[in-house]
């Protein structure tokens, strides 16, 4: 028969593992979204050099010069859907805690940013 004691460890271990599931889909969608920016931002390079070497045919100029701007809004949108997954694992990871450690201080925790930087111990 579990105690309350065994059953919070077993609860805090599945919540441990739920949490690292999670942050590893996320360290993946981050490497994936950061491999697909770095390769349109080589293809936005690469329409910029095509765009600069073909300025006598107009037509081929406004095809580049669309394509440019829609490569550098996908890279945008990407950025900003990074930036979005980053801060949403963060407010997970804060809703976890106040789970697991139910007596820590509201007002603390809302002190905490995912942009925060720890120095010598102090956020």
């Amino acid at each position: 028969k579990k105690d309350i004691k065994d059953l919070k460890a077993e609860y805090e271990r599945k919540l441990e593992q739920l949490a690292k599931e999670k942050e590893e889909k996320w360290a993946r969608d981050r490497k994936t979204f950061t491999d697909e920016i770095a390769h349109l931002r080589a293809q936005v390079a690469t329409q910029k050099d095509q765009l600069a070497s073909s300025l006598k045919d107009k037509e081929d100029v406004a095809a580049l010069s669309g394509e440019k701007t829609a490569l550098e809004e996908l890279v945008e949108g990407l950025q900003i859907e990074v930036g979005a997954r980053y801060d949403s694992g963060f407010q997970f990871a804060l809703e976890q805690l106040k789970i697991v450690f139910p007596d820590l201080d509201e007002s603390k925790l809302g002190e905490l940013d995912a942009l925060n930087k720890i120095v010598d111990g102090k956020l």
